[in-house]
């Protein structure tokens, strides 16, 4: 039955109700004629064969009438089912045309303003968004290939040169610790790809158990990231209570990139505040710095994006968009935006979560 064309099913239902009501239409008819024939009550004999021979006539000429209709009707829809199909018949063979290699290619929408002429719409509006989604994902190779590179090269350049010629001892350590970095970076830079991925794909599967205390997390990895950089104070505000629907390792990692972000391109002190928003809870982590440049707010969370564009600073930018990414991944939300008395504020904001049911 789905191999057969819509069009011929369309077609065989419309004649399948075309032949009922005619049918209909028929034994209503030869209905009405014998009832108007009784309303002459006795009549003669020559009459009623009259009578019964005008039956016989409107007999035959329904017979002959009706399937005539029905196959004139029959094919007229056939006809019209064609030509309305035809736009459809259309816009998939342009749809079919569409790879990948010709991805800006659209379909032609019909000048009428109905359901095809929408559907056309809505299919090039779908087009755009996966070419969006295409441009996204290729440029990102194409970043990630730029930030893979860099270190390989290096790693691969101190182990020509340590092989190259003889060195003692102190020159092939030194050799090995500047390898170890570079390795380490990739290592750092492969689990943060392998993390925007599995966020991309709406990974919910849980990596950890979710937060029951926001603000003993926050002060942990505070205290982590003060030792790290004495020179510039984090301050946490967070009252008891709060919790946030995230995988606790996930949390942390977020907290970690906002902080860490802060330190590198901020001044402190750092604050780290935490408070209830609507149905969910909002962190927020403010520099005193300069701030963000007014055009590179627009891409902050954008991968592989720095403010300083000399990459006078290190890192690769994928900070701030696995934080966003973690975010989206739990159904919260993220924002940066400069604070009116200086500095820079990023939040993120995630679901709380439910409370424990109350004892009988």
């Amino acid at each position: 039955m789905n191999r057969i064309p819509l069009r011929i099913r369309l077609t065989a239902i419309f004649a399948a109700v075309m032949a009922l009501v005619l049918a209909g239409a028929g034994y209503l008819t030869l209905s009405r004629f014998r009832e108007s024939q009784s309303e002459y009550g006795a009549v003669t004999g020559i009459a009623r064969q009259a009578q019964q021979e005008a039956l016989d006539d409107l007999v035959r000429e329904l017979v002959t009438a009706l399937p005539i209709v029905l196959v004139l009707a029959t094919l007229g829809a056939y006809v019209l089912a064609a030509a309305a199909l035809r736009p459809v018949e259309r816009m998939r063979t342009q749809a079919a045309a569409v790879t990948e290699d010709t991805p800006g290619h659209r379909l032609d929408v019909p000048p009428s303003r109905d359901e095809i002429a929408r559907l056309a719409t809505t299919l090039n509006d779908m087009l755009t968004r996966l070419q969006t989604a295409l441009d996204h994902e290729r440029l990102f190779v194409a970043d990630a290939s730029h930030e893979l590179r860099t270190p390989l090269s290096l790693l691969r350049t101190e182990i020509e040169l340590a092989l190259r010629h003889p060195r003692d001892a102190t020159e092939l350590r030194a050799a090995l610790v500047s390898a170890h970095e570079e390795t380490e970076r990739l290592v750092q830079l492969s689990e943060d790809l392998l993390l925007l991925a599995r966020t991309d794909r709406r990974d919910t599967t849980p990596t950890g158990s979710a937060v029951p205390d926001l603000a003993r997390l926050l002060h942990r990895v505070a205290a982590r990231l003060r030792n790290g950089s004495p020179g510039k104070a984090v301050t946490v505000g967070c009252p008891d209570g709060l919790t946030a629907a995230v995988p606790h390792d996930r949390l942390e990692r977020a907290v970690t990139n906002l902080i860490h972000n802060a330190q590198q391109h901020g001044q402190g002190p750092m604050e780290v505040t935490a408070r209830p928003y609507e149905k969910s809870v909002r962190i927020e982590v403010r520099d005193h710095g300069p701030g963000f440049p007014p055009d590179f707010l627009p891409h902050a969370f954008d991968r592989f994006t720095q403010a300083d564009r000399s990459r006078a600073t290190s890192g690769t930018g994928l900070g701030l968009a696995i934080t966003a990414a973690i975010a989206r991944a739990a159904g919260g939300g993220y924002g940066a935006y400069n604070h009116p008395d200086g500095g820079a504020v990023v939040w993120i904001a995630f679901p709380t979560l439910p409370p424990p049911p109350r004892p009988a």
